[in-house]
């Protein structure tokens, strides 16, 4: 199992784990235009490495903007063409609604920070 860690503050950190073929990217603080470059280059590492799964975990997100969106839709495709996915985790009520109103669901199996899956889900 390998391990990286990187980010810009104690505060703001994107951490992966290989186990497998399943890669986890666990996000925490601020994914900004600042640490994206970052996180397309942790996800592109655990995909080189053989990752053909990534699972990222939202439960320590506090803010992620736009280009946040673009490293994960990158990422997306990127496993898609090894036959994989990208599964979000902890996924709260605000970043499933800004993944909804870009228009992202349909591209990620998404769990819901209380446990409940997205699926089939119309939002309210």
């Amino acid at each position: 199992m390998a391990d990286s860690a990187a980010g810009n503050s104690n505060s703001t950190a994107v951490r992966t784990e290989l186990n497998g073929t399943e890669g986890k990217v666990v996000l925490a603080g601020e994914i900004d235009h600042g640490v994206a470059p970052q996180l397309d280059a942790a996800m592109a590492e655990l995909i080189e490495s053989g990752a053909k799964r990534l699972v990222v975990d939202f439960a320590n997100l506090s803010f992620f903007d736009s280009a946040c969106l673009s490293a994960l839709v990158r990422a997306h495709s990127a496993v898609q063409e090894r036959g994989g996915e990208v599964k979000l985790v902890n996924v709260d009520r605000f970043a499933h609604r800004i993944l909804q109103i870009a228009g992202l669901l349909p591209l990620f199996d998404i769990t819901m920070a209380d446990g409940a899956d997205s699926a089939g889900s119309s939002g309210s």
